[in-house]
């Protein structure tokens, strides 16, 4: 491809809030030339005007679960939809309805994998259980997840097919009882994926990226309780082709298990959920917390000791690895904030939502992290908790909202990067913006700009990728997308509705994929690019 010359578009380079320019030059998939006034040159040049529109770097989501995302939006069934006007279905009556009429439209011998279960607000507070499934999934194996990804409910078949016995056993999962199993399920709804669904959950994910403007992900990927795990090598082999970028951190414990892709990555990373999870969720009830949890009275311990949690750091840090690490609760943070800290390499660990902070950790956190240390959250999520689905305060000690963190987190100087956790979460990138500028404790909220860095150059700098990704500058890709209104001025109000009017991937406009096997064989044809 020879140069293009973008012209007549607002160009906020992301740099700085005021930074614009009015022209790029592209060549090669590459930022060649920003500039106020057109440049003339002697060799020919094509122009492509961009009429006024404003134009921004693509955005990043840090941390995605890339398999489950693809499957969600390919097969399956949403049972709890949030609407202006609540949760539907409120009760198990009407999940019921949901997920009787999606399995009477399946074969009987298919696989029903249901989620974005909110329980906190259904009536009856409470998973289904085996016997309920049972009836509903017309004996098929069922799994049903909650919402937040940390408990879940299967009917008798699907107990079989990940080895529990089902005498005596409700078929609820939850903490980690649930989190040992993510690998085997995984591999059973898995099973389920024909070519023709793959495709379609392809070229789905990769609409819904340039529908958002986001031009590079972060995966985390692999199940340590699976014994081949072959899904893992299955999504790597297809991500390598994608037209967005991936950059996967593989969730073993087990080094072995981590170093078999490590040929495919551009840096050794590892980590995220999975294995690495400290504790597990505030709708769960398992996320690790000192204060007990108000409605049960209850306290959940973090998943490893602080022993096992050191030397699984050291082993992984002296080899090389970029460590990510899932902790919600305070005492969660505390526990992989202290291994953390017991390294030297300034690599960019990661803690994964970080969402509850002690002041005494705070301090350490801020004061460590600095240099080499970046916190990635999700605050949509807390947003429409507070907004619909009221987790948090059913559930949590009034403590602990005085102890989310996010705008000390900036001024202090930490690498604050936004994500969606999907299929968590829609990857919908202005939710999660919207919840930095309204945050749960409002007076840790961000602007709208420090919203967008979170979303740009934090997560460049956090996955090593500030040389391709996160502002618009002379030698990086050529990754923007162009919207008709100014970001930075929008009010709060408008930041959760704001959508781009084009994205372009190396200078070219995005085309919609169909979604066909054809054009996965295509793909798949592709020079691959490592993850």
């Amino acid at each position: 491809m020879g140069r293009i010359l973008f012209t007549d578009g607002i160009f906020h380079s992301g740099k700085t809030e005021t930074d614009v320019f009015h022209h790029m030059a592209v060549e090669r998939g590459r930022i060649v030339g920003t500039y106020q006034t057109k440049p003339e040159w002697g060799r020919p040049c094509r122009e492509i005007s961009l009429r006024g529109q404003h134009v921004y770097p693509c955005l990043i989501d840090a941390h995605v679960h890339l398999l489950q995302t693809i499957a969600v939006q390919a097969m399956g069934v949403s049972v709890c939809e949030i609407t202006k006007d609540g949760v539907r279905p409120d009760d198990l009556a009407g999940a019921e309805r949901r997920i009787r009429d999606y399995a009477a439209e399946q074969g009987k011998d298919a696989i029903i994998a249901a989620s974005n279960y909110i329980v906190s607000t259904i009536k009856e507070r409470r998973l289904p259980t085996k016997t309920e499934l049972d009836v509903w999934g017309g004996g098929r194996p069922v799994v049903v997840y909650n919402i937040d990804g940390h408990s879940s409910a299967l009917s008798t078949e699907m107990l079989k097919k990940i080895g529990i016995v089902p005498d005596g056993h409700d078929g609820i999962l939850m903490g980690e009882a649930h989190e040992r199993v993510q690998g085997k399920l995984t591999d059973v709804v898995a099973s389920a994926v024909t070519p023709s669904v793959l495709a379609r959950g392809i070229a789905n994910f990769h609409n819904h990226c340039a529908d958002y403007g986001i031009a590079l992900v972060g995966a985390l990927e692999g199940n340590g309780d699976s014994e081949g795990d072959v899904t893992t090598g299955l999504i790597v082999r297809l991500a390598r082709r994608f037209d967005v970028g991936v950059r996967f951190y593989f969730q073993y414990m087990d080094q072995k298990k981590a170093e078999k892709f490590v040929k495919y990555q551009k840096n050794p990373r590892v980590g995220g959920c999975g294995d690495w999870e400290m504790d597990g969720s505030v709708g769960s009830h398992s996320a690790a917390f000192r204060l007990p949890f108000r409605d049960t009275g209850n306290v959940s311990e973090c998943y490893y000791s602080q022993e096992e949690v050191d030397r699984a750091v050291q082993t992984f840090d002296r080899a090389g690895y970029q460590i990510a690490s899932h902790a919600i609760g305070d005492r969660a943070v505390e526990r992989i904030l202290q291994a953390l800290a017991g390294t030297d390499s300034r690599r960019m660990h990661r803690i994964e939502h970080c969402e509850f902070i002690t002041e005494e950790t705070l301090e350490k956190l801020v004061s460590w992290g600095k240099d080499g240390l970046a916190v990635v959250m999700q605050p949509g999520y807390a947003w429409i908790d507070k907004h619909y689905l009221h987790t948090y305060e059913q559930f949590l000690h009034p403590r602990c909202m005085d102890e989310m963190r996010l705008r000390t987190f900036f001024d202090g100087g930490l690498c604050v990067c936004g994500s969606s956790d999907s299929p968590v979460q829609d990857m919908n990138p202005y939710t999660q913006m919207l919840g930095m500028v309204e945050f749960y404790n409002t007076r840790e909220s961000l602007t709208a700009y420090q919203a967008f860095r979170a979303y740009t150059a934090n997560p460049a700098r956090a996955m090593c990728e500030e040389e391709n990704y996160g502002t618009l500058e002379v030698g990086k890709r050529a990754d923007f997308f162009t919207a008709d209104k100014d970001f930075f001025r929008l009010p709060a109000k408008e930041i959760g509705e704001f959508r781009p009017t084009g994205t372009y991937y190396g200078g070219k406009p995005y085309r919609r994929k169909p979604g066909g096997v054809l054009g996965m064989i295509k793909m798949l044809l592709k020079i691959p690019k490592a993850v």
